[in-house]
């Protein structure tokens, strides 16, 4: 049997055809990894500025790898990520970097203690739904076909307190609460989405979707509302025909 040394990892035999062995996966580096592309993304999406939104992953049975407070999540690395404890919430978390766990850490805890089939929490605070929420507008998902399939469910949270274990445990709720399908995402009142995935990316897929209906369903009512002030001729708006009629309306 073929066996090499890297580090504290050993190469195993591989079960795939024409390969000897492989390496085994390293838990900390894949999170890592998927940590570092997820911030990258959102911040090339413009959906996070500053030090807003985090992100978590979950190690193992007792530990998440999760980003720092204060920085910037489009330019972390591996140094800056913290590992928390899911199980022994006073113990020490630890940072090579000597950072402090997201703000927002509650959030992560609650969620995936309700949701141990989840691998990743993304938090982002999504400039469109921000904008929505705040004048009083909730998305329905069913509007598009995108999300009415992979979002059927998008519960809508009052504003909470940031950080609070209060907004936690509503957001843990409603992300566990049946009927089947579990919600994959919330909308948070002025406060942007919390969507989870089994890896970073699969959560931050479900972040954009959030952002793409809020998005479309702002420009809709900007469509409506200008053409009730100004009329559909002024906005070269033509209205679709009646079926049955040309267009000269015979």
């Amino acid at each position: 049997m073929v066996r090499e040394d890297r580090g504290t990892w050993h190469a195993v035999p591989s079960e795939r055809p024409g390969v000897l062995y492989d390496w085994p996966v390293d838990p900390l580096a894949t999170a890592t990894d998927g940590i570092l592309r997820a911030g990258r993304r959102l911040g090339a999406r413009g959906l996070i500025s500053a030090g807003e939104g985090n992100i978590s992953v979950r190690l193992d049975a007792d530990r998440l790898l999760v980003t720092p407070t204060g920085v910037r999540k489009d330019e972390l690395t591996a140094d800056d990520l913290v590992v928390v404890w899911l199980a022994h919430p006073d113990a020490e978390p630890l940072s090579r970097s000597g950072r402090a766990p997201s703000s927002d850490l509650a959030i992560h805890l609650a969620v995936h203690a309700a949701r141990p089939d989840i691998g990743a929490v993304a938090h982002a605070h999504l400039p469109a739904s921000m904008g929505l929420t705040l004048a009083g507008e909730i998305p329905d998902p069913a509007a598009l076909p995108e999300t009415a399939v992979l979002l059927p469910r998008l519960p809508f949270l009052s504003l909470g307190v940031p950080g609070s274990d209060e907004l936690a445990a509503r957001v843990a709720a409603a992300l566990s609460e049946p009927p089947a399908p579990l919600a994959a995402a919330v909308l948070l009142e002025r406060h942007g989405a919390v969507a989870v995935g089994r890896d970073p990316a699969h959560a931050v897929d479900r972040l954009e979707l959030v952002e793409v209906l809020c998005r479309t369903w702002r420009d809709a009512l900007l469509i409506r509302v200008a053409r009730t002030t100004i009329g559909t001729a002024a906005l070269g708006i033509v209205e679709p025909s009646s079926p049955g009629t040309d267009s000269e309306g015979r």
